[in-house]
């Protein structure tokens, strides 16, 4: 497996893989001093990243708190996800397992990951499968254009779900439940029988009680 790091001017940063990982990213470590990069996983397994960032990234991500991590399979996004970037030796006062104070655990962001990848200025390799191969120092992207990358069957649909619009819930949309004779509880409108006064008679000046 390779995998890419990706960053905004803004701040942003995302790893991205040309294989699925296959196992849920918890969390990233940053050893502020060495620059590597480690994957945690669900599980409670690792995976340390075998090339270190560059020095000029430091300290933006130091301040990001947050990545996104995504693979490809058969060049089309596979899974995506937001997770909480955690600092080793943070030179600022940061501790292990900070992490962010919004981001808590990692969510799904379809929409993030497309805009953050419309934005990306800049990528290196973080990690190799086999480093002594010259062809796996090409980027992971293999010419495809990052702002339009495709989704996976399975992605589709989210996606979709993702972006469409909330519909804000009114009186009028709730379901009605049925009342006493079947009638709408919920209508708004009153069946109750007219009070028939009696005349001394005993006769209503009412018309006869079509009920």
């Amino acid at each position: 497996m390779n995998i890419d790091l990706f960053l905004t001017p803004y701040g942003e940063s995302g790893l991205l893989c040309d294989s699925p990982l296959g196992r849920g990213v918890a969390g990233i470590i940053l050893d502020a001093q060495t620059l590597d990069i480690t994957l945690e996983f669900s599980s409670g397994d690792t995976l340390h990243l075998n090339i270190p960032i560059e020095e000029e990234h430091r300290d933006m991500l130091l301040f990001s708190h947050r990545m996104f991590v995504s693979s490809l399979s058969d060049g089309r996004v596979a899974e995506t996800a937001e997770v909480p970037l955690m600092y080793l030796n943070d030179p600022y006062g940061g501790s292990f397992g900070g992490g962010s104070p919004i981001l808590k655990k990692p969510r799904l962001s379809l929409v993030g990951f497309e805009q953050f990848m419309k934005r990306a200025v800049a990528a290196q390799p973080i990690h190799r499968e086999d480093l002594g191969d010259e062809q796996s120092s090409a980027c992971v992207l293999r010419g495809m254009n990052p702002a339009a990358l495709q989704y996976v069957p399975q992605l589709v649909r989210q996606r979709l779900l993702e972006v469409a619009p909330k519909i804000p819930v009114t009186p009028a949309m709730m379901p009605v439940m049925n009342g006493p004779g079947g009638m709408g509880a919920g209508s708004g409108t009153s069946f109750a029988r007219p009070i028939r006064p009696k005349t001394g008679q005993g006769h209503s000046d009412l018309p006869d009680d079509p009920y």
